[in-house]
């Protein structure tokens, strides 16, 4: 395989892979990402966040993931009336599942992070300059949240079959959504869990 080729399905694997098997691929990558997470003690608390607490608890860690993808693939399956008429709803729910498979690099980086304190933090947020490997997280951060949300946007075009201005201003405006949606109900879960 080319590296045009391997980075072009890098990008967008859903020329190749979309419905069932995408779900199956994804699902696969969040459960692992949930995992690896919860033993590094983050949560994905949200579409495009990922947080440290004190003490990670599995099935917390597995309530919220399950509330991100709710909210990504009910939001993305709205936005998909608005620039198509004909897609299916296991093509949205298969890729939007797998653009999130890039976390799974931030959840095994996390394992080997040393964070300061977390009430360290809180009193002195320059702390977090202590630690190299916190440093060097989140600067992977940066690459692995440009490299999701390419991947949601061409979920979302693969899936719909949509190009343009209005996929464009439709995928911001479903992202910000889904977001805002998974935050308010993931606090809801954990305020009261």
């Amino acid at each position: 395989m080319k590296s045009k080729e391997f980075f072009g399905l890098m990008i967008n694997p859903f020329i190749r892979i979309d419905g069932w098997q995408a779900f199956e691929l994804g699902i696969t990558f969040v459960i692992l990402t949930t995992l690896f997470g919860a033993l590094g003690n983050v949560y994905f608390d949200g579409i495009l966040d990922m947080h440290f607490v004190e003490k990670a608890i599995f099935t917390k860690s597995f309530i919220i993931q399950a509330i991100n993808i709710f909210s990504l693939v009910s939001i993305m399956w709205m936005a998909g009336f608005f620039v198509s008429k004909n897609f299916r709803f296991i093509d949205i729910l298969g890729t939007m599942t797998l653009a999130k498979a890039p976390f799974l690099l931030l959840a095994l980086a996390a394992l080997l992070t040393e964070t300061p304190d977390l009430s360290q933090i809180r009193q002195n947020p320059f702390s977090i300059f202590n630690s190299t490997s916190l440093i060097l997280l989140m600067l992977l951060s940066l690459p692995v949240l440009v490299w999701s949300i390419t991947l949601m946007f061409n979920a979302l075009k693969v899936s719909c079959d949509a190009r343009g201005s209005k996929l464009t201003i439709t995928f911001i405006i479903a992202l910000f959504i889904a977001e805002v949606v998974s935050k308010i109900l993931n606090s809801i879960i954990i305020t009261h869990n």
